[in-house]
């Protein structure tokens, strides 16, 4: 259960990191997705205001992501690390929804700097989820 626990640390501390990137460089994080959905580059936008809607629009959804992190580490002591069911369908159902969209996403776009990004992540849920699967959903005598 430990070394669940420790993986689902890690893989919320990389989705916190992306967010807080979303947040204060959101450019950063908009560059590829732009680049694989128009074929140009994110400089090639010449009106100001659009970029600016663009960066904003990221930044909010960098906040969101940052809060469901922060619910995610609540999930993982209250519920999860104490082999509570509820804890792990959490991360099942919102890390899924989380991880395998942007991946499907990502892959759908052809946006390969995304595809990588989320690989990682979701690859982190399921090897934290399924290490301690005994632990939530074994048989009691």
């Amino acid at each position: 259960m430990r070394v669940a626990v420790l993986i689902l640390v890690i893989m919320l501390a990389y989705a916190g990191i992306y967010s807080l990137m979303s947040i204060f460089v959101p450019k950063l994080v908009m560059e590829s997705i732009f680049s694989a959905i128009t074929d140009k580059p994110l400089s090639s936008i010449q009106d100001a205001g659009y970029l600016k809607a663009l960066s904003g629009r990221q930044m909010h959804a960098g906040m969101y992501t940052l809060t469901t992190v922060i619910a995610g580490f609540f999930v993982l002591f209250a519920g999860f690390q104490k082999a509570q069911k509820w804890g792990w369908w959490g991360f099942l159902v919102v890390g899924g929804i989380a991880w395998l969209w942007g991946l499907i996403y990502s892959i759908v776009i052809a946006d390969s700097f995304s595809i990588i990004f989320m690989l990682i992540g979701t690859v982190l849920l399921l090897v934290g989820l399924f290490l301690p699967y005994k632990a939530f959903f074994a048989k009691k005598a």
